[in-house]
């Protein structure tokens, strides 16, 4: 499939009632068509059968395009070496949450490939203080690395991230609402020791308190401490 073909079969398969809707949820992006995620999936998942490489090298044409690009460098069958070098390259293309998102939830890694290497990538990219490739590296943590082993050094890496963007502050207190439904002490402990700003301390609760896994007592108690912690401020 060339980029002319496909840029037609999005045409075929785009919805004006979902383009509408979707819109909305993506401000500022002017390309979507309206193809549901399901059907973008199976078109990155024939795309990885065949030529996939040859596929990366044609110009994007719309937002769907772009978000089919960047399920095939998150799926498509190669080392994590390789993985990492097409992410470095794909970040420029990465303009909203919903391209950075899937992107991120949809990133393989093998069997035989060492995670430590996507894990040290994802520190790099939250330390170029930079809105969506600090977002990749923060919503990478998030689908990847919240287990025993990384979540203080998590919670250390996010809290101390300066601010620089709207997307990036919400993908540091969702990262952070994660964290917490997992490791609730270990968090709410550095969430609540001054390093946040007291917006995204607000969007970090608001997320937990948005979560089925977190008991109603604890919402109420989380959304009190934080009231008390603005009104020191």
């Amino acid at each position: 499939m060339n980029g002319q073909e496909l840029d037609a079969l999005i045409n075929s398969l785009a919805e004006p009632g979902y383009r509408e809707f979707h819109s909305k949820l993506v401000p500022g992006e002017e390309t979507v068509r309206g193809v549901r995620l399901p059907k973008m999936r199976a078109i990155a998942k024939d795309i990885c059968k065949g030529d996939w490489r040859e596929f990366l090298t044609y110009e994007p044409t719309c937002y769907e395009f772009t978000m089919i690009r960047a399920i095939v460098i998150a799926t498509a069958k190669m080392d994590i070496d390789e993985r990492l070098e097409l992410t470095e390259k794909f970040l420029p293309e990465i303009t909203n949450w919903a391209v950075n998102d899937t992107f991120c939830c949809s990133w393989k890694i093998n069997k035989n490939d060492d995670p430590e290497k996507l894990w040290r990538y994802c520190q790099k990219l939250i330390d170029r203080h930079e809105e969506f490739p600090s977002r990749v590296g923060a919503v990478m943590m998030m689908d990847h690395f919240i287990d025993e082993e990384h979540i203080d050094a998590i919670n250390e890496k996010l809290v101390s991230c300066p601010r620089c963007g709207y997307y990036l502050d919400m993908g540091i207190a969702w990262a952070l609402s994660f964290c917490y439904i997992k490791f609730p002490e270990r968090t709410e402990k550095v969430i609540f020791d001054g390093r946040l700003e007291n917006e995204v301390l607000t969007m970090t609760v608001r997320k937990i308190c948005d979560s089925y896994r977190v008991e109603k007592s604890e919402k109420e108690r989380l959304k009190k401490r934080l009231k008390e912690t603005r009104q020191k401020a």
